[in-house]
């Protein structure tokens, strides 16, 4: 099959019965009926072919790396460990979340001479850091009295209110203004009770909201829990909840380490399945404007959506791990930007209508990312958080856009 003089490509047909490794079984079930040469490429190339293979002839959005921002050096000498989440709040404000607590990222940031900055930090739309806030002990929540500030993952809600989750798996969501009072409580710290509890939280991992309803959207399944719940916004009282499918959570599905990669995947290529106990149903969650609550299963890289009250609508399999979705800043949100950190780093951009894969792009890290009005995205980018500038929005007719309600 390989020819001796030309050992670096590889000659496949729809008609092959053996396939040679992951990359060509999977390319080769992504594009029937089609003769496919595979190159020899670099985890970034193969991650790019692999999404170009589920693309149809509509265009994605382009978007541009903008590294003036944020601006650098940080004040007071300040170094970032590592970046979980970056948000848009009202304002076009830039909020990021970082994480020191862990040894290696505080030796990281002594090494380069820095000091550790606060855990939340707010930019400007031109880069410029506006506030930091985020200590141990900070707020009065009740965290015990050296726990680190919580920084899992964050979420702005409609008043501008900074809401994050306790970083150590300490199951609780904390409530703060944006000069970082405390506010809310939901949950306890280091209690939890299983998914049909309505009061204990289970490794909370994403944070959305409904200012219509007032309501908190919290996933509640980064390891423990396999949920999404509900809670009024103001007070914390408790709404509702569900599990896949809009069912009844059960907290025996898929027990135990399950591969981190759906198989065979073309990020894969030259590195090991690696198995952990990794989010079952839902790390990230996000409400649509139009009243969808999308749902990424970073573990087997599906994408879930449903109605406010549960109900199941649809799903769709990304081509790698989706830790979170951040909708575009155009009035029907027609697309869906879908993100996780894995081998080749890639952000993933969806049409909503129908979670079909149009294109993707390089962006070093993804936890939790936001769209400020322009349609700029700002993601994690590992111990910076980046900005990618929207360059270029294909035209589309109105019959593309698609309610799927």
């Amino acid at each position: 099959m390989i020819n001796a003089q030309r050992r670096s490509r590889v000659h496949l047909s729809a008609s092959t019965t053996i396939c040679v490794g992951v990359l060509a079984c999977w390319i080769g079930a992504a594009v029937p009926g089609k003769s496919l040469v595979a190159q020899a490429q670099s985890p970034e190339q193969v991650a790019e072919t692999a999404t170009a293979n589920l693309r149809k002839a509509e265009r994605a959005p382009v978007f541009e790396l903008d590294s003036s921002w944020p601006k650098q050096p940080l004040p007071n000498n300040w170094g970032l460990g590592i970046v979980w989440a970056v948000k848009v709040d009202p304002r076009d404000h830039i909020w990021v979340l970082h994480q020191t607590a862990s040894p290696q990222y505080a030796e990281q940031i002594k090494k380069a001479g820095k000091v550790p900055a606060p855990a939340v930090l707010e930019f400007d739309q031109q880069g410029n850091l506006v506030q930091a806030w985020g200590v141990p002990g900070q707020g009065g929540w009740t965290q015990g009295k050296d726990r680190p500030f919580p920084a899992q993952a964050m979420g702005i809600d409609w008043k501008g209110n900074i809401w994050v989750t306790e970083e150590a798996r300490g199951h609780a969501v904390l409530k703060f203004t944006r000069d970082g009072k405390f506010l809310l409580q939901i949950g306890e710290v280091d209690k939890t009770n299983g998914s049909n509890d309505t009061k204990l939280l289970g490794g909370p991992s994403g944070i959305d909201f409904d200012p219509a309803a007032n309501e908190v959207y919290i996933a509640d399944g980064y390891h423990v829990n396999q949920r999404v719940i509900v809670y009024d916004a103001d007070t914390g009282a408790y709404k509702r909840h569900w599990g896949r499918y809009g069912l009844k959570p059960d907290d025996t599905f898929e027990t135990g380490k399950q591969p981190m990669w759906m198989t065979p995947s073309p990020f894969l290529v030259g590195k090991t399945n690696n198995l952990g106990n990794y989010p079952r149903f839902a790390h990230g969650v996000n409400v649509s404007r139009d009243g969808l609550v999308y749902l990424a299963d970073r573990s087997h890289s599906m994408i879930y959506v449903h109605r406010k009250d549960g109900t199941y609508v649809k799903e769709g399999q990304t081509p790698g791990p989706a830790n979170s979705v951040a909708f575009s800043s155009d009035p029907e949100q027609y697309y869906l930007y879908a993100g996780g950190i894995n081998a080749s780093a890639r952000m993933y951009i969806l049409r909503r209508s129908d979670l079909q894969v149009l294109g993707s792009f390089k962006s070093d890290g993804q936890h939790h990312m936001g769209v400020d009005s322009k349609g700029n995205l700002f993601t994690c980018g590992l111990f910076m958080p980046q900005k990618f500038a929207l360059k270029d929005t294909p035209r589309r007719s109105s019959a593309g856009v698609g309610n799927i309600r």
